[in-house]
């Protein structure tokens, strides 16, 4: 049975509807100057200064830096490799476990009719009674009776996940298991796995977010901008969805609904993956695909590589509903943050502050808040009750039944500073195009610190024995860290003004589209 206290809570800001819109209606990409046949990278500088706030001249995006295809296609044979190494590494944990029989943490065996939940806890999903606890009845009859059902706030009767000798037992027992383990392979491997996927998946994104958004103007794919208007509305919309959901958990959580939903989720992974497949091809072939048709309903032309890759997608979704693997997961976790990092633009810095800043107090909240205001923690309810990729598992030990446990963090975690890494990315790219920076400065300093901040969060995590906002740790270490490399370089306020703009020509770029199709 996997504990909440292993949870790195999801942060909810970005929600998978927030799918790429159609081409030609983003932030303007740059006139062509001097692209190199042989690696699509721009050499010399542009001719017009990037927009700042309250100037009226067009916004012009800077050339390709030097060197970024190489990086982009290097990084997702890294990123790859690193999903594969772990999926085996997880994989090697399992052993069979005999029919009616469960394993303790010390590897004996005993019946599951032996299961004794003063000294074991709850009772595990292959015990008759898992999910449910004894009940002293008024007339002295012991009933068995779910845990949900127990009043708010206690008394919690052995049995439950809550009783609080329990929880007493089992905090002095994952300490003392922590401080055995913390610097053997056991103890390191998913905090290892956690860093190489997390820190993988922000640096590609943000790298392949400046690929797209040099691109030229007539095979650019468009990004969704974000104004500082969204940015004030993300933890309201963010509250919203998740609070909606673990009523929904709460009140309607059949099998039905919960597979419904993840059936949602899985659904629109299942694009990501061809859109994903479609970009890196795109980056090797220096040019995108052909299409073949569009989809009028999402405005959305499809060339073959990415109906190809909806096509396997579609074999891991199936996949993923039938056994719910969390190798497959954890693809569709990643493909969902790349594709959220590269095709989600910030329209300024100060846009992307007040994302962070507001998902900051949000991300607290729904984790340290909201268990005194619902009974409940409502974001470690909602990350545990959907079965869906909306967050990516790291093994950490195998259960007495024969299941992998598993730590976890949030997509989120990882989109929300993505955007904003991404960012600072493109910023980087407009100062190697004005020939005032050698290299993505901006983008090195603020990747440490979002390392730096997921190893304060697993530490407290693994000290506390208890969930944590990852927001909690992460807003600070990248807004201090960019702002540094900002006031260093004295370019604080020119950073502070920078506006990527909506592209003026989308009509143009539609009109242009619509000939392509005609013809």
């Amino acid at each position: 049975q996997e504990s909440a206290k292993h949870i790195l809570v999801l942060g909810f800001g970005l929600q998978p509807g927030m799918a790429p819109v159609k081409r030609g209606s983003s932030p303007a990409p740059p006139r062509e100057h001097g692209r190199s046949e042989a690696n699509g990278e721009q050499t010399n500088k542009p001719d017009a200064k990037a927009k700042q706030e309250g100037d009226d001249e067009k916004f012009v995006a800077p050339p390709r830096p030097k060197g970024l295809r190489g990086s982009v296609v290097t990084l997702h044979i890294y990123l790859s490799a690193s999903v594969a190494l772990f999926a085996i590494l997880g994989e090697q944990m399992v052993h069979p476990i005999p029919e009616g029989k469960f394993e303790k943490k010390d590897g004996t065996l005993i019946d599951l009719n032996d299961f004794d939940p003063i000294e074991l806890g709850p009772f595990p999903k292959c015990h008759l009674h898992f999910d449910e606890h004894e009940y002293l009845a008024e007339n002295g009859t012991r009933i068995w009776r779910k845990n949900s059902e127990a009043p708010s706030g206690g008394p919690y009767p052995v049995g439950h996940p809550e009783n609080p000798e329990w929880v007493a037992k089992s905090n002095a027992d994952a300490h003392k298991e922590n401080q055995e383990n913390r610097f053997t392979w056991a103890g390191l491997q998913p905090n290892f796995h956690l860093l190489a996927l997390a820190t993988l998946c922000v640096f590609l994104g943000s790298k392949h977010g400046v690929w797209v958004f040099t691109e030229p103007p007539e095979t650019r794919e468009a990004a969704q901008l974000l104004q500082k208007e969204d940015a004030y509305w993300f933890p309201v919309m963010g509250s919203c969805v998740l609070f909606g959901m673990f009523l929904v958990l709460k009140y309607l959580g059949t099998d039905f609904v919960k597979m419904a939903i993840s059936a949602g989720v899985v659904f629109m992974c299942m694009f990501g993956v061809g859109t994903n497949l479609d970009q890196l091809i795109a980056v090797v072939r220096i040019k995108p695909m052909k299409p073949l048709f569009r989809i009028p309903y999402f405005d959305q032309d499809m060339n073959l590589v990415e109906l190809l890759g909806m096509c396997i997608g579609a074999a891991m979704a199936y996949g993923f509903m039938v056994s719910k693997n969390w190798i497959i997961n954890n693809v569709f976790g990643v493909s969902f943050c790349l594709v959220g990092i590269k095709m989600i633009s910030l329209s300024s810095y100060k846009t992307g502050a007040i994302m962070l800043v507001g998902l900051f107090f949000y991300d607290v909240f729904w984790v340290f808040g909201s268990k005194p205001v619902f009974g409940s923690n409502v974001m470690v309810s909602v990350a545990k009750g959907v079965e869906a990729p909306i967050k990516l598992m790291f093994p950490r030990s195998l259960g007495g039944c024969g299941k992998l446990l598993h730590s976890m963090l949030g997509l989120g975690d990882i989109v929300v500073p993505g955007i904003f890494i991404a960012f600072l990315a493109k910023w980087d790219a407009v100062k190697m195009g004005e020939g005032k920076s050698g290299s993505f400065v901006y983008l090195n300093t603020t990747m440490v610190a979002y390392v730096l901040s997921l190893i304060t969060t697993v530490s407290i995590m693994l000290f506390f024995n208890a969930a944590q906002p990852a927001l909690l740790y992460i807003v600070p270490y990248v807004l201090i860290a960019s702002l540094m490399v900002a006031f260093s370089r004295g370019e604080f306020k020119e950073l502070w003004n920078y506006v990527i703009t909506e592209d003026e020509e989308s009509s143009t770029a539609d009109k242009n589209t619509e000939e392509k199709k005609d013809s």
